[in-house]
């Protein structure tokens, strides 16, 4: 076979190929035994008939088109090979030749990955990070966490207030019904006061009761509301308050720490949290050295990104999220509409670009300094996660060969093996956090739980 590079543009590759004619008989032989088993030829069995009359059944075009399907995989695949060429997806054929008697000859454009050229040396790097310096009141702050997590709620004698928990009898109906609507009524029913937790109104008609007080009011459902049937309308509720409640705290003592853990005192249980929060400050220290390393590396890389693959990428991150959203128990069908896609393609376009950036990078200096990952390696990563989780790791290793996944950790393995190598070359300058990787304080994110229950018509 005879393969000829014509010329390089950008990422795509020209090639033309001339196919041996031994190649083409073969293909051509093996196409009509193909189509002989699918066609009946009066008084031949199927897959018996002559040549001859199997082309005139079908047509000697149709036989070379399948011939064809069989003949340019095999034929680029060896094009590609002898040229040492990266085919990141299917090429684009034209066929300039196909005789059954002569070699065939075609031109493929081939994509190819992108070369990757850097304006700069890869490990002349630096990066910058405080000396960590545990403070003893985050030990503190840590272990008092501990403590509001393990909170029981107890009756007490005082009005309801914002923060606080009741327990009520609630019932609730359209304004213009007598009868409650689905889901709007409830016995002993527990909750927080908080805003967020109910339609909007109905905990402020709450603040200020006691223990057997009730209270009737009109509240409007929200305009976008979950139940069509509720959506906007206004509806009166009846709420009886049976029980105030607060919350009360455990005593900071060697029964608590017990209860925490594996600790047989209040002491074990500081040495602990010191030891756990150290941990986690050198964790958050070398992800921040890293991705200072993994930055400057992008920065020096010169690479075109062709938009095919962003499209690929972009398309397997907005998979990832829904999947990931499913398993959180939400409504894909509801958050991915048609109307909303096209959004989320844009709102992921940079990201995938980025991802690619990175890939294409961090792989062109594994190739340049022979970096690569053993199966040992891949193993250990895999009893790892499956010792964190107590699963058998030849299930969870079964698991990522079947779906796929080994692939991608595989990938993860050799990335981190990368960054591993250039962490190791480049300058570590101890100092203040860099602006650009501080952490942004000036916005809150809220975490506002929902209720969720039989009673959830009520809940916003």
């Amino acid at each position: 076979m005879k393969v000829t590079l014509e010329k390089k543009e950008k990422n795509n590759v020209h090639l033309e190929v001339e196919v041996d004619l031994d190649m083409v008989k073969k293909a051509l032989e093996h196409a009509y035994r193909q189509v002989s088993q699918q066609v009946n030829i009066p008084g031949f069995r199927r897959g018996k008939a002559p040549r001859q009359l199997v082309e005139k059944a079908v047509g000697a075009d149709y036989i070379k088109r399948e011939a064809l399907e069989k003949l340019i995989p095999e034929a680029l695949e060896i094009a590609v090979h002898e040229q040492s060429l990266e085919m990141i997806e299917r090429p684009d054929v034209e066929i300039v030749k196909f005789e059954t008697a002569e070699p065939l000859v075609f031109k493929a454009t081939v994509p190819v990955r992108p070369e990757v050229n850097f304006t700069g040396s890869y490990t002349e790097l630096s990066a910058q990070a405080p000396k960590i310096e545990l403070d003893p009141a985050a030990v503190d702050g840590k272990i008092e966490q501990l403590r509001e997590s393990k909170f029981e709620l107890v009756a007490v004698e005082r009005p309801v207030e914002m923060g606080g928990h009741v327990v009520m009898d609630f019932s609730g109906r359209l304004a213009d019904q007598e009868e409650a609507f689905a889901g709007g009524t409830a016995t002993d029913y527990k909750s927080e006061i908080a805003q967020g937790r109910f339609i909007d109104g109905f905990v402020d008609h709450l603040i200020g009761l006691k223990a057997g007080e009730s209270v009737e009011f009109e509240v409007n459902f929200p305009e976008q509301y979950h139940a069509p049937e509720l959506a906007g309308k206004p509806a009166i509720f009846n709420v009886t308050i049976k029980e105030v409640q607060a919350r009360q705290l455990p005593e900071l003592d060697d029964a608590f720490a017990q209860s925490v853990g594996e600790y047989a005192n209040l002491a074990e249980l500081r040495a602990g949290t010191e030891k756990e929060l150290q941990e986690e400050a050198e964790e958050s220290r070398e992800q921040l050295l890293r991705q200072q390393i993994l930055d400057q590396v992008l920065s020096k890389a010169e690479v075109d990104v062709p938009a095919s693959m962003v499209v690929r990428e972009t398309e397997f991150l907005m998979r990832q999220y829904a999947q990931a959203m499913q398993a959180q128990g939400m409504d894909v069908e509801r958050l991915f509409t048609p109307e909303r896609v096209g959004q989320w393609r844009e709102s992921l376009r940079d990201e995938a670009t980025k991802r690619i950036r990175t890939s294409l990078t961090l792989g062109t200096i594994a190739k340049a300094e022979g970096l690569s990952v053993t199966t040992e390696e891949v193993d250990a990563e895999v009893a790892q996660y499956a010792g964190m989780y107590r699963v058998d790791p030849a299930a969870v290793r079964e698991q990522l060969v079947r779906s796929g996944g080994w692939t991608a950790l595989a990938d993860e393995v050799l990335s981190n093996k990368i960054l591993d190598w250039l962490r190791e070359r480049a300058q570590i300058i101890e100092g203040p956090i860099p602006e650009a990787y501080a952490p942004k304080t000036d916005a809150v994110e809220e975490n506002v739980e929902v209720d969720s229950d039989a009673a959830a018509a009520v809940a916003e």
